[in-house]
């Protein structure tokens, strides 16, 4: 039964070489216990997405920091899609 999903997220591909393409705005949100991927992986997408305002670290969070702090997460969101142009 999880044989796909696992599949899914251990076989996909590395775009890190790629994100220079993504040209779009952006910004990283990232739980600062995220035990699943490292802050500096984060920082690290950030500073290869050409349109990316940076990283907002959520203290205390972990993987799921949308769900599990959304009053931390969704503040510095609607600054994010306010500032967005028209």
């Amino acid at each position: 039964m999880l044989r796909e999903p696992g599949r899914c997220l251990l076989g996909r591909d590395d775009i890190t070489d790629r994100l220079g393409e993504i040209g779009c705005p952006a910004f990283v949100v990232h739980g600062t216990e995220d035990g699943a991927i490292d802050m500096e992986l984060a920082r690290t997408m950030a500073a290869g997405l050409s349109g990316c305002a940076g990283v907002v670290p959520i203290a205390g969070a972990a993987h799921a920091a949308n769900l599990t702090h959304p009053d931390l997460v969704n503040p510095p969101l609607l600054a994010f899609l306010r500032g967005l142009p028209g």
